[in-house]
């Protein structure tokens, strides 16, 4: 086992505890519990305004970031504040190396919970529109959400304490309310990048109304939105690993 992988294993274990797996589990889960209580007497319309809603403004806008951000955010904070963050730093590694190693593991652990909740949704939602096409349509966005949130909060967690906090504060008043209400700002909002994916991958059939609610001004599409992830996972990589070297580990 490389250097790197070893990294990531112990990562994904500490901060993937059996209360965390199991509380972060339900609430993954909880959208695809509604929308299938939802579905059992819904007409088909009504099933794809509800698959649509469950997946845009609960899935990707709520839970994904939350299990991320807390996740993500402990990668590298708690190592620091429990100060055994310096021990790996002894490592012959070079700090980019450890950086990419931990994002990687971010965003592996975030997804080994946030994946179940897509699957299951995405399931239930396929069974009830006749494509399983919304399935790999919403694991990827799901994928590409948990992504860009483990990047931007993996050294943000590394500089303070309260990231869990500015992160519900991003989610809720930036992302929700104030991107939302101002197109010319949905660039700016991770979960629109996520959402652009989910639209641009999944089958026709998604309620407009609600995808039109949510992507803004942004256009639709896989492609971009993997771009944009690439680049936000590159800066986080080598920012993080500046700030291994340059600040003080304790």
């Amino acid at each position: 086992m490389t250097a790197t992988l070893a990294i990531m294993r112990v990562t994904a274990k500490n901060v993937l505890g059996m209360k965390r797996l199991i509380g972060f589990g339900i609430l993954a889960i909880f959208p695809a519990g509604v929308f299938t209580l939802l579905a059992r007497t819904a007409t088909d319309i009504n099933r794809a305004e509800g698959f649509t809603t469950m997946s845009m403004t609960m899935f990707l806008a709520v839970i994904v970031p939350i299990i991320t951000i807390v996740v993500s955010a402990s990668v590298l904070g708690s190592e620091r504040r429990g100060n055994t963050l310096s021990f790996l730093m002894l490592r012959p590694l070079s700090r980019f190396s450890i950086a990419g190693a931990k994002l990687a593991s971010a965003i592996v652990a975030s997804f080994a919970i946030t994946g179940i909740g897509a699957a299951v949704l995405g399931l239930v939602g396929s069974l009830a529109l006749h494509d399983f096409g919304f399935l790999i349509a919403l694991l990827a966005a799901t994928l590409i959400g948990t992504a860009a949130y483990s990047a931007v909060y993996m050294p943000l967690g590394y500089l303070t304490e309260r990231s869990t906090l500015i992160g519900f504060i991003y989610i809720f008043i930036w992302e929700l309310a104030i991107a939302g209400a101002i197109q010319g700002l949905s660039g700016t909002s991770l979960l629109r990048i996520a959402s652009s994916a989910f639209v641009g991958l999944a089958p026709d059939g998604l309620d407009i109304d609600v995808v039109d609610a949510m992507l803004g001004s942004l256009e639709a599409g896989a492609g971009g939105a993997v771009m944009k992830v690439a680049v936000l996972g590159a800066v986080s990589i080598l920012f993080t690993g500046w700030l291994l070297r340059t600040r003080d580990l304790t």
